[in-house]
């Protein structure tokens, strides 16, 4: 038996099943090998929606990393298992012809084997062989089905993750418009309900991409439902709120604070996907409509002081966006139409 070869496939085999439960049972987010192979895979789609504006091709994106994620545990653990039995080339045997296996029907017997679906023309041989093709046909059943059930959870999560961005959506397409939707010629006091609403989900959410980090790869071209653009309009409605609007016209304060908390809950956990602060601080949302509809708007040296500490949560929201393939220019999705377009004929 060539040991290294052996134990080669034990290792890889460990390393894999490691990457595979800490990727679906953990809350830690993917494995070390199922991270980077979505960030490689997502930077190759982004590359190419940039150099040929197939934005078209982002919204795969998602679904093509997840059947990668669980296609790269299946060949590694089929491709581990088979080095065990290539280490010893008397491993199996060929019942009909009583000889010895190649490599080939080696790997064979063990997708078979992996499969739980069993192989008649050819056996193990020896005790030793016999208790390791046991080993293997059970975690074979163990991991793969536990691979696949990782589906079920992930497509829900984004589900709920969309719910979540038409519905800060339904509230204004930008900073501005949500604003003038919920000013009652007083003050913005009428947000406190929609805000309340959203404090729970965005937690949900926060901590299903924490699970999840899969989850930050499905891109949506419509920017209605395009997360990262409605929660970053959300988050900067807050900032608004607190530091350009006078005190007596603002929300609940408690209300306020609790929703940024929420946002912030997943905001951190953007790192696990490769995402951090640029160097560069998007714009400050010009709110000259508001003034124009004769809203009191705060600005000076104070106010730019409290943005200069924002500056790092700004600059993760930039990253953020630009990730999934957006810009801050494109954070204003325009007035809700009230017409529907279909996209298919009927």
């Amino acid at each position: 038996m060539n040991y290294f070869i052996f134990f080669l496939g034990v290792i890889l085999l460990l390393v894999t099943a490691a990457d595979l439960i800490n990727t679906s049972l953990s809350v830690r987010g993917a494995g070390f090998i199922s991270k980077r192979l979505s960030k490689s895979i997502w930077s190759i789609l982004l590359l190419i929606n940039k150099k040929m504006g197939r934005r078209k091709i982002l919204q795969v994106g998602g679904a093509v990393i997840l059947v990668s994620i669980l296609i790269n545990w299946l060949l590694l653990i089929w491709i581990s298992a088979s080095l065990m039995f290539i280490s010893d080339p008397g491993s199996l045997m060929n019942v009909e012809t009583n000889s010895s296996t190649t490599v080939i029907n080696k790997i064979f017997y063990t997708g078979y084997t992996l499969s739980t679906l069993g192989l008649g023309d050819i056996e193990s041989t020896g005790d030793f062989w016999d208790v390791l093709t046991a080993i293997l046909s059970f975690t074979g059943l163990i991991l793969i089905s536990i691979a696949i059930t990782y589906l079920i959870p992930v497509v829900s999560a984004e589900i709920m993750k969309r719910r979540i961005s038409v519905y800060i959506n339904t509230l204004g397409g930008s900073v501005v418009e949500i604003l003038l939707n919920y000013w009652n010629g007083k003050d913005f006091k009428e947000l406190e309900q929609p805000f309340i609403s959203l404090i729970d989900s965005i937690i949900l959410h926060g901590q299903n991409h924490k699970a999840y980090s899969v989850l930050h790869f499905f891109h949506s071209s419509d920017k209605k439902e395009a997360f990262v653009l409605n929660l970053t309009n959300l988050d900067e409605v807050l900032t608004v709120l607190l530091h350009n609007i006078p005190a007596e016209q603002r929300p609940s304060f408690n209300v306020l604070i609790r929703l940024r908390k929420a946002i912030s809950s997943y905001l951190i956990t953007l790192p696990a996907a490769f995402i951090i602060p640029g160097k560069e601080t998007p714009p400050v949302i010009i709110l000259t409509g508001l003034e124009n509809k004769g809203i009191k708007v705060i600005s000076g040296e104070a106010v730019d002081l409290e943005y200069a500490k924002l500056k790092t949560r700004r600059r993760l929201l930039l990253s953020l966006i630009k990730d999934d393939g957006w810009e801050w220019t494109d954070l204003n999705s325009a007035g809700y139409n009230h017409e529907i377009t279909m996209t298919e004929p009927y």
